[in-house]
């Protein structure tokens, strides 16, 4: 099952909800302001984060320049009890299924979240739909 947290509704988080409705994959939407992450939970994302907190945190959002403002360098514990109390200083939506996790929305990355037998059904649909054209055309089209 897919988590998709967000803490606003924002253009990005409506986005990656369509892009998966539409997709068919099942999601579990989980509002942060209204249900925070758990220290657990937090502790799962920093280790789904190939480069730690870079993935994780807004860089330009008020409550993050603010915890930097009180906490120059805070420690890992600070971060925690951070997010854990403002969600604002994580990027939404975050999208995780297994071990991949997604920051905001990127049609071209949300390709990792279909599940590798729909992604091959998907292509031969869609080959299928090119092959009906012509093979010069499908051709064509393929290499554009």
């Amino acid at each position: 099952m897919i988590k998709f947290y967000f803490h606003t509704n924002n253009p990005a988080k409506r986005r990656a909800e369509k892009w998966l409705t539409k997709h068919g994959l099942d999601f579990q939407s989980r509002n942060l302001n209204k249900d925070p992450l758990t220290r657990d939970e937090v502790l799962q994302l920093l280790e789904l984060s190939p480069d730690g907190t870079e993935t994780l945190v807004s860089e330009r959002s008020k409550a993050t320049k603010e915890l930097y403002a009180k906490h120059p360098a805070p420690t890992m514990n600070q971060l925690i009890d951070a997010i854990q109390e403002t969600p604002q200083i994580l990027k939404s939506p975050l999208i995780v299924s297994g071990h991949k996790m997604l920051t905001g929305f990127n049609a071209d990355k949300m390709g990792v979240l279909v599940p590798h037998q729909q992604r091959r059904l998907e292509l031969s649909q869609l080959l299928g739909k090119l092959n009906g054209r012509g093979s010069s055309q499908a051709m064509q089209l393929a290499y554009n």
